[in-house]
């Protein structure tokens, strides 16, 4: 499937195809930042989600109409294999909490998405990561609700290894909504610094 990429700058494909990488979460971001690295070329992903596709998820999610009630993490599988049949995926369709977040260890990862939307989830798993994989890199989203302007939406750097997109204030648990083009640019920059920290 090399040929799905020679649009790539030179290099960058054979950099990182065969670099791991972590995604919590396949909802808006999740979902999104899966199929843009797939496109970029990496083959070795996992995948964490408990939840199931709703009608009101497509707008801003990488599903379709005939997969609402499937598992989201088993449709998203397939929407990825369909780009590009050679990626592996492993997928969990469990909660992500303080009793599981051990699935981390599984593997070694080389970057660690966190892609959550309740902001306690996002803070303990942020949390556990750079407690007991100080050494891998975890891009984390905070602050993307609403229908501000998309420059309010920066990357920055944390603690340790730890990189931020996000506004830093709009949780989507404020009841703001969220719109598919703040989703998506979020996880664009995810995808992008992911890309960047292999390269």
């Amino acid at each position: 499937m090399s040929e799905l990429f020679q649009s790539m700058p030179p290099g960058i494909y054979n950099k990182i195809r065969k670099k791991k990488i972590f995604i919590a979460g396949a909802g808006g971001l999740g979902s999104n930042v899966a199929m843009l690295l797939v496109r970029a070329g990496l083959e070795h992903l996992t995948i964490v989600d408990f939840d199931v596709i709703a009608s009101h998820n497509l707008n801003r999610q990488f599903f379709f109409l005939s997969q609402i009630g499937m598992n989201k993490v088993d449709a998203l599988k397939m929407n990825l294999l369909n780009i590009n049949p050679e990626v592996e995926i492993k997928t969990y369709t469990t909660k992500l909490s303080q009793d599981t977040f051990h699935l981390i260890n599984d593997d070694e990862y080389d970057i660690i998405l966190e892609c959550f939307d309740d902001p306690q989830a996002k803070a303990q798993f942020v949390a556990y990561v750079l407690k007991n994989s100080p050494k891998v890199p975890i891009i984390a989203v905070s602050g993307l609700a609403g229908a501000t302007s998309l420059e309010s939406i920066k990357l920055s750097k944390g603690t340790g290894l730890l990189w931020l997109v996000g506004d830093g204030v709009s949780d989507v648990s404020e009841g703001i909504g969220t719109m598919s083009t703040r989703v998506m640019f979020a996880a664009t920059i995810q995808a992008h610094q992911a890309i960047s920290l292999l390269v």
